[in-house]
């Protein structure tokens, strides 16, 4: 199976490569980037990093995310729009961590905005200040696709939430110093407007505090320890690896042992396998939201948030 990773990862890069040079060439990467001197131009790596922007900057800047919010963010490929928009921008806005690694810096080599690249001061990493969960001790394919610096999906987390737009507030503070006091105040807005969700959404899943649940994929360690969901297992054997009979038929004595009613998974996950284990354990499969925009009414963080909160909570209360 590792042999196997490597020679699709191999592939994925070689495909990569010739994209990003013909990407290079078509948009002219070399020459200076046009910047306008009106409203910042910000291109963030996905909706939700791009909806919290907008929350701090407001009207005064032009956002535009790469990642659409129904794909795999692991596994996008940026377009030759994509590259002309980042050659563009003032502000570049990104998870850090390996999260988009394997496609944001074949993005930036690309767009070759000198603004951005090694580590340019108006590359903003909102992951600054965020302490990581799952590090690995060492490093090795056979443990699967693992993330070298840690969990990436930290955003799940409202506390870490906070980190985020404080450090875009303060990454827009010293791009444009003249208007610090407005992206500042927007910052403080949300932020209390995120303390109050927590502490109301901290209230409505008490009662379920403890109770076991399984995902798909070990992405929601910071949204399960936050809200004190225990998680039980995952239907991958290991990171990035595709569901196995044998780990099926495990997981399900497990499910069976521990009266799990619910499995998390979302969109862009195969659903065949969640649907037979559900079948065979009397689970709920809830499709739960990790990216602002992936349904209609999905607008913001906190109504993100607010989704997987309502959904839980009534899975579980009418299970209970």
């Amino acid at each position: 199976m590792p042999g196997k990773i490597t020679e699709r990862t191999n592939m994925k890069f070689s495909r990569y490569l010739c994209f990003w040079l013909w990407a290079a060439v078509f948009l002219g990467a070399g020459a200076a980037p046009a910047h306008a001197a009106g409203k910042l131009k910000i291109v963030a790596t996905t909706s939700t990093f791009a909806s919290l922007a907008e929350s701090v900057a407001g009207e005064r800047a032009e956002i535009y995310f790469i990642a659409s919010p129904k794909q795999n963010i692991h596994y996008i490929e940026p377009t030759p729009k994509d590259v002309l928009k980042v050659k563009r921008a003032d502000v570049f806005i990104h998870a850090g961590l390996d999260l988009e690694l394997a496609w944001r810096e074949p993005l930036l080599h690309a767009a070759a905005n000198p603004l951005f690249l090694g580590g340019g001061k108006q590359a903003i990493d909102v992951s600054k200040g965020v302490v990581f969960k799952d590090v690995p001790a060492s490093i090795s394919r056979a443990a699967g696709d693992i993330h070298l610096y840690g969990n990436p999906h930290y955003w799940m987390d409202p506390e870490n939430a906070k980190v985020i737009v404080r450090n875009i507030a303060e990454g827009l503070a010293a791009v444009r110093p003249e208007e610090a006091d407005h992206y500042r105040e927007n910052a403080r807005r949300l932020t209390a407007e995120i303390d109050a969700k927590l502490a109301e959404w901290m209230t409505r899943l008490a009662p379920f505090k403890g109770e076991p649940v399984v995902t798909y994929h070990r992405n929601w360690i910071y949204f399960t320890e936050r809200f004190g969901f225990a998680v039980v297992g995952e239907l991958e054997p290991k990171p990035g690896i595709p569901p196995l009979p044998k780990h099926l038929a495990g997981l399900e004595k497990t499910m069976r042992e521990k009266s799990v009613k619910v499995i998390f998974r979302e969109s862009y996950e195969e659903s065949r396998s969640t649907r037979k284990l559900a079948e065979e354990t009397g689970a709920k499969v809830l499709w739960l939201v990790q990216s602002v925009g992936e349904y209609k009414e999905i607008g913001d963080y906190i109504s993100m948030m607010e989704y997987n909160v309502r959904t839980l909570e009534n899975a579980l209360g009418a299970a209970r």
